[in-house]
């Protein structure tokens, strides 16, 4: 178990996919890990993304407080730290793609595809992420080779 300031990290969330997330985070929302109880809405669906996009915003506010003041995580308490915050922002933007039903890991290829004409990049984030893969894999067989 690792310890994170004030608190104990029970797993390595490193590993977990934007899918992943995702789906834990639209259970959460859902109050229960229970699939068969989707069908219960308990806020009907306008206020329930106006209420996302509302605290959307108040964390972005958090965020921008805290990057002024430049309060970091110290390794002892997260609260009221930028780390915090962004992790609000980050978690309110996956609600409301679960509320509007967007497959952000589809979605965040198919945009990046097009930021690349857009801006003129080298290649997109899917092409970097096949580099860096041969990167990592030729590097572990020129270790394995020198054994």
């Amino acid at each position: 178990m690792k310890k994170a300031g004030n608190f104990m990290m029970k797993n390595n969330i490193e590993d977990m996919t934007l899918k992943e997330v995702q789906y834990l985070i639209k259970r959460i929302e859902k109050g229960t890990l229970d699939e068969s109880r989707d069908k219960e809405e308990s806020q009907p669906k306008k206020e329930n993304g106006q209420r996302l996009v509302l605290k959307l915003i108040e964390e972005f506010g958090e965020l921008a407080e805290n990057i002024r003041k430049n309060t970091r995580f110290d390794g002892q308490n997260i609260k009221g730290t930028i780390e915090e915050e962004a992790f609000d922002v980050f978690y309110y933007i996956i609600a409301i793609a679960n509320y509007y039903e967007i497959d952000l890991e589809k979605i965040f290829y198919i945009k990046d595809e097009l930021n690349k004409v857009k801006y003129e990049r080298e290649f997109s984030i899917y092409e970097a992420r096949e580099k860096w893969k041969n990167i990592i894999e030729n590097k572990k067989n020129k270790k394995e080779e020198g054994k």
